[in-house]
């Protein structure tokens, strides 16, 4: 084997382990809670999140997820039936931790359509 086919051979060899990173959807960590979403009714979870997930929040009621452009969005809000009422959304990055009414949302990852999300302290 000739030293250039050697070396292409080393280096595709070094890539396996990226390639096979990515084949696998290797992009997020595992979430505490993984998937569950009820394990956030108490204010404090680790979960796996997507686009349209939604899940209780004691102080907040019912917090709405959007995942996109390497983001994670979250909002809650509440109508009274009378016109009043309160609407609190905030969005970040990998990285980032969003207060929305003193109540702490941490993105740990995201990757795609698909985000780590912490929730409480």
């Amino acid at each position: 084997m000739s030293e250039s086919a050697k070396r292409h051979h080393r280096m595709l060899l070094s890539l396996l382990p990226a390639l096979a990173l990515t084949a696998c959807g290797g992009g997020l960590p595992d979430a505490a809670d993984g998937t569950d979403l009820s394990a956030c009714s108490d204010g404090a979870c680790e979960v796996r999140v997507t686009t349209e997930d939604t899940f209780d929040h004691p102080e907040l009621g019912a917090v709405e997820v959007v995942v996109r452009d390497d983001t994670i969005e979250v909002s809650a809000g509440s109508r009274d039936g009378e016109g009043n009422g309160w609407n609190v959304s905030g969005a970040g990055t990998e990285g980032h931790s969003l207060n929305l009414n003193g109540q702490v949302f941490a993105v740990v990852a995201v990757d795609g359509d698909q985000g780590v999300l912490r929730v409480g302290e």
